[in-house]
């Protein structure tokens, strides 16, 4: 083997060991951001459960609330909706016109 072959070889064998250096480097990279999606994702689903059940109670408590209207209460939440019903239709007139 000529001197120049040994140059050669001794390039390409630093070459290979670089390339499978950095292999290893984005492998393990990737492995960690492979845990790291499972982590959010594994958060975003106890996220989106509780959600979902704060969303249950807030109907459930919007429907006592409806529940536990008096007559009085019930007379004024009409009138609040027949106020605001008729701002609506003020708003649409003057953007008629």
């Amino acid at each position: 083997m000529t001197e120049k072959d040994r140059i050669v070889l001794a390039t390409f064998e630093e070459k290979l060991h670089r390339l499978v250096y950095e292999h290893r480097q984005l492998k393990e990279a990737n492995q960690e951001l492979s845990r790291t999606l499972k982590d959010k994702e594994n958060s975003l689903a106890e996220l989106q459960q509780r959600c979902s059940a704060l969303e249950s109670s807030y109907n459930d408590l919007k429907q006592a609330k409806i529940i536990s209207l008096t007559g009085e209460g019930i007379d004024e939440a009409r009138d609040r909706i027949s106020r605001l019903v008729r701002e609506i239709d003020r708003c649409i007139e003057s953007l008629k016109k």
